[in-house]
């Protein structure tokens, strides 16, 4: 598989805020959290080019 062909990757995370700020921290340039009815998105791309997805569904984290 080619470097950057992944796209949609999930990574399910317990701090979406957290895990968006570690990532900005390391130089990734990562989308907003956005709330899409109670589960949290934030974008990224990796630097081979495949693209991940930060979520966070609060319910799930305990």
């Amino acid at each position: 598989m080619p470097a950057g062909s992944l796209r949609g990757l999930h990574l399910v995370v317990a701090d979406i805020e957290e895990a968006r700020a570690a990532l900005i921290a390391k130089g990734a340039e990562v989308g907003p959290v956005e709330d899409m009815g109670g589960v949290f998105y934030a974008a990224f791309s990796d630097p081979d080019g495949n693209t991940w997805t930060l979520q966070h569904m609060p319910w799930r984290m305990g």
